[in-house]
């Protein structure tokens, strides 16, 4: 699933802009999750996600990107990339060592069960005033954002049911 794909673009998503009225936009994203059906082939769950926001239309000018990769080994499954010069980086670089530019690191976001949701790049880009917001925008973030939570606690307790019956024990000889 993605902005602008068909069948005969399967692959490569297009940027939209992030606006709500005529004005020319400042910011653009990209959007792209693949799913697939889970190991007991009953529920949609998501492999990989990508979420850029970038400054132009061409998408060439990125300021972020927030990526999950479920099966991902060499780093974090959900992580954050951001562009631009870090001095810090610079001089952590080691001698000997390939310099690392600032988008090559990925910063752990939450992990693969709780990982930043749409809501929360779009509440990051209102509250940093990257993109203005519509009336009533709160409410209707908070309410994906609650869908999201539940749905990942859910997929949780369905592969930990032993962690859930100790918890329902615990709770009833509480109270």
């Amino acid at each position: 699933m993605g902005s602008g794909l068909s069948r005969q673009n399967l692959t490569q998503p297009e940027g939209f802009p992030v606006r709500i009225d005529k004005k020319a936009p400042r910011l653009w994203m990209n959007l792209s999750y693949q799913v697939h059906l889970d190991h007991e082939q009953k529920y949609l769950t998501v492999s990989k996600s990508y979420c850029g926001i970038f400054s132009d239309a061409d998408l060439k000018t990125a300021l972020c990107h927030f990526d999950f990769e479920r099966e991902k080994e060499q780093y974090t499954a959900a992580h954050l990339q951001v562009y631009g010069q870090s001095a810090a980086l610079q001089a952590l670089n080691r001698e000997g060592d390939r310099k690392r530019a600032l988008d090559k690191i990925h910063f752990p976001v939450g992990g693969k069960r709780f990982r930043p949701s749409l809501e929360d790049v779009i509440e990051f880009l209102v509250n940093e005033r990257l993109a203005e917001p519509r009336e009533g925008w709160e409410q209707v973030v908070e309410e994906g954002r609650n869908r999201f939570h539940r749905s990942q606690l859910r997929a949780a307790m369905r592969r930990d049911t032993a962690l859930v019956e100790e918890f329902m024990r615990e709770q009833q000889q509480q109270s």
